[in-house]
């Protein structure tokens, strides 16, 4: 059994099962002779014969002889039966051949954690029905029901399910067939077809009175269902929400190679470029009267469509924080002191006129004994402050600010002193409703990790070469050079490194310098979660796509200095990472070249 998660969020647990149904262990010279054996070329001939569901099993065979000799004596005496008692007969003699099969199937279910609490209140059913659209075709495989024939074919069968909060699909198929079966289901999550047409022939063969809720009533109120149904699958059919259980008689390498190949395409759903949150020290949003905390999302152009969406995740993480005890709190606001301890400790110095006006600051606000100190270090914790202020942070109390510049023409109130044009208006219904009630957290947001990039060891690295004034090189290869001096003047446990990878390659064409921008940008996109983490405790570091090459500056605490350097060395992305990124990239050139000086230039 291998737990992994995949870059694009899905979480997998993969079971491989050796063993046949008796338990006896397997033999891999029967696999080969059963694979050998056994051809999509020589099933193809009963195809006619009228038994579908016998037609799965017939071609296996990996199933016992002597059961289905016995089982097809009888098959004449059936066909003059009652439809009711040929269907019984038919379910019995599949459960038979199940149980004489020496192999058992191999099967797949995956879990999306939306459901009928999700359907809008203007179109009740459509989770369920969303259940249904899905399984028409695929961009990949566009027959309706190819999945279906497929798996019959193969002595399999598949169903699906919708709950409150989840949807669950799954199937099972002959070992053999099972990485193709793979592929052709994942296609459905990945690249569903869902086409206009198909949705009034299933909206009828749905139950729960669909042909009323998701036909008939929208019509009259004007509701277009198929948009409403590819925006609902756009929002919740994302890979962070979902769980795959594989089941097969494969290694678990093999395993991971499957589903790494074929569902890593599953969209997981990029609304956002980074985050902020804080606050500032300014008069304006921080005095005696009163705090403003910001939060501050940057939006890619789908995160602009489903703003409020991306802010409830943050009404959810917060509701998650006020409902931690205060125990897990302490954890994080231990780490914050340490982290602020060791940049007072190790401060560089400042300038003094910078230094006596941080202090006569301080002497408006604190005791004398913390006059040096100021707000800089924590002394006590104090769980009830922290949770009075927490609590306050409410979705009742908050202003919700949208800009962009897809805006413009809908705003026709205009700012006093600046002239900037604004709009103003009502949070929606639905979700001021939503955040007026009890709402449900999500299962994805938690508390961070230990931050593992607070350093612990102060300790100044012994000289191990001359003094000097100069960086002196140390290493000359025809890869690279390497150039190094000790710090002789403040002796504190911090390092400087920079790094400048130079190649030819980026200036011979203007297609090679964007392709520079753009791997420049996803690497580091690639390096936002690390990097925060790093940031906090005082490591920092820069990536600038140069004239010439990549510029790598990296700077902190000796101790924790080549984790974030390690991260470097790992560059991969996805699909959906390239086309976020490169949707960024074109926006700052257009605003880079609408200055005339700079398209001059």
């Amino acid at each position: 059994m291998l737990y992994i998660r995949l870059q694009n969020g899905l979480c997998a647990l993969l079971i491989s099962d050796l063993n046949y149904l008796d338990g006896a262990p397997t033999s891999s010279e029967e696999e080969e002779d059963n694979d050998d054996d056994d051809s999509e070329e020589g099933s193809d001939e009963y195809d006619d014969s009228g038994a579908e569901i016998e037609d799965g099993r017939e071609d296996d065979d990996e199933c016992d002889d002597g059961d289905e000799s016995e089982d097809s004596d009888g098959d004449n005496e059936d066909f003059n039966d009652s439809d009711d008692s040929e269907l019984e007969e038919l379910a019995e003699k599949e459960e038979t051949r199940k149980r004489g099969c020496s192999e058992k199937q191999s099967a797949a279910a995956l879990c999306v954690a939306v459901g009928s609490f999700s359907d809008p209140e203007d179109l009740p059913g459509l989770a369920h029905f969303l259940e249904h659209m899905v399984f028409m075709g695929s961009l990949k495989y566009p027959d309706e029901n190819g999945f279906d024939a497929f798996l019959k074919k193969h002595g399999g069968g598949d169903n699906a399910s919708t709950d409150c909060e989840r949807t669950v699909f799954q199937f099972d198929v002959q070992r053999k067939y099972f990485k193709e079966a793979l592929d052709r289901w994942a296609q459905f999550f990945i690249h569903p077809l869902m086409i206009r047409d198909a949705i009034d022939r299933e909206v009828e063969a749905v139950d729960s009175g669909n042909a009323d809720t998701l036909k008939h009533e929208p019509k009259m109120k004007n509701i277009d269902t198929y948009t409403r149904l590819r925006e609902f699958w756009q929002r919740h059919y994302s890979a962070h929400y979902m769980t795959l259980v594989v089941q097969s008689k494969e290694t678990l390498d093999t395993l991971e190679k499957w589903v790494t190949e074929i569902f890593s395409e599953i969209p997981n759903k990029f609304w956002a470029l980074a985050l902020y949150g804080g606050n500032g020290e300014t008069g304006f949003e921080q005095n005696s009267t009163y705090s403003i905390f910001s939060i501050s999302v940057t939006l890619t152009d789908e995160g602009y469509k489903h703003f409020y969406e991306v802010a409830h995740v943050v009404f959810q993480y917060v509701k998650m924080l006020q409902r931690r005890g205060p125990d897990q709190r302490q954890v994080i606001w231990e780490e914050i002191q340490k982290i602020e301890a060791n940049e007072f400790h190790y401060q560089e110095q400042t300038d003094p006129v910078d230094y006596v006006e941080n202090l006569c600051e301080n002497m408006q606000l604190f005791q004398k004994e913390d006059f040096l100190t100021g707000d800089q270090l924590l002394f006590e914790y104090k769980p009830e402050i922290i949770a009075d202020a927490l609590n306050q942070l409410s979705p009742q109390r908050a202003n919700l600010v949208l800009l962009s510049a897809a805006n413009e023409g809908q705003c026709h109130l205009k700012e006093k002193w600046f002239g900037t044009q604004y709009s103003m208006e009502d949070i929606d219904k639905y979700w001021s409703d939503l955040w007026d009630s009890d709402f449900e957290l999500n299962p994805d947001l938690h508390l961070p990790e230990e931050n593992k990039y607070i350093a612990t060891d102060f300790a100044l690295k012994v000289a191990d070469c001359p003094e000097t004034e100069y960086p002196v090189k140390t290493l000359s290869t025809q890869q690279g050079c390497l150039w190094y001096r000790k710090d002789d003047k403040f002796k504190i446990p911090k390092g400087y490194v920079r790094f400048h990878l130079i190649s030819p390659l980026i200036q011979q064409s203007a297609e090679n310098i964007v392709l520079f921008d753009t791997f420049v940008n996803i690497l580091s996109h690639n390096l936002g979660e690390p990097a925060y983490e790093a940031d906090v405790a005082q490591l920092e570091y820069k990536l600038v796509a140069g004239e010439y090459g990549l510029i790598i500056r990296v700077k902190g605490f000796n101790h924790k200095l080549p984790l974030i350097i390690d991260y470097l060395s790992d560059f991969s992305f996805t699909p959906a990472v390239f086309e976020m990124i490169t949707e960024q990239l074109k926006k700052t050139y257009y605003n880079i070249l609408i200055k005339p000086e700079t398209l001059a230039k």
